[in-house]
């Protein structure tokens, strides 16, 4: 209890559906031990998921914020 925890909130743009494929292709090559709690939100414990994550939605043109916390309760 207590750890720190990195909140990954994205939105990518719904203009290309290929390019959405391909985001989240690249998104489970990148994301190996984070959490999904939507497809547009990722905790992880890991700062450099939470950062990989962050520039790949920047590379695809998205939209992006990391927020850190306290684990108040298991993720």
């Amino acid at each position: 209890m207590g750890n720190s925890v990195y909140i990954v909130d994205y939105d990518i743009p719904k203009d290309l559906p290929s390019q959405r494929v391909q985001f989240y292709r690249d998104l489970k090559k990148v994301n190996g031990q984070g959490n999904f709690s939507t497809k547009s939100v990722i905790c992880t414990e890991e700062k450099e998921l939470a950062e990989a994550v962050y520039w790949l939605v920047i590379a695809f043109g998205g939209r992006v914020n990391i927020y850190k916390g306290k684990e108040v309760y298991p993720v």
